[in-house]
């Protein structure tokens, strides 16, 4: 399941998990503009007993075991062909070549997907 949502800056530190299950793929969000991506890749590494996942994720995810969430997450973000993937969803424009007219502005709202998946029952 994949929620999107408003997101508000909040001032308080939360509460996160240091340390999840090993068995329970996790990953932060390290790189800007790639939380749907982050969300889709943290189901399918969760499903992979169920879902062929291919070679690429399956790479990933043996090589990122016993990583920090952050760890996974920047090898996630360095992976090319999930680079090129994701980068082909963009929207392609050719005349916001110069100037980036997506970057958000101090008054625009802001969305943001976060991913869930059974686990443990």
């Amino acid at each position: 399941m994949i929620f999107l949502f408003k997101w508000v800056a909040d001032p308080e530190k939360r509460a996160t998990i240091e340390h999840p299950d090993p068995s329970l793929f996790f990953a932060n969000q390290v790189i800007n503009n790639a939380c749907a991506t982050q969300a889709i890749l943290s189901i399918l590494m969760n499903q992979s007993d169920k879902v062929d996942i291919g070679t690429e994720l399956s790479q990933i995810k043996s090589f990122s075991v016993g990583m920090s969430s952050k760890d996974k997450g920047w090898t996630i973000g360095n992976s090319d062909l999930i680079r090129q993937v994701h980068n082909s969803f963009a929207r392609q424009d050719p005349f916001t070549i110069e100037e980036d007219d997506r970057a958000a502005k101090e008054d625009d709202d802001c969305f943001h997907f976060v991913g869930y998946v059974p686990y443990g029952g």
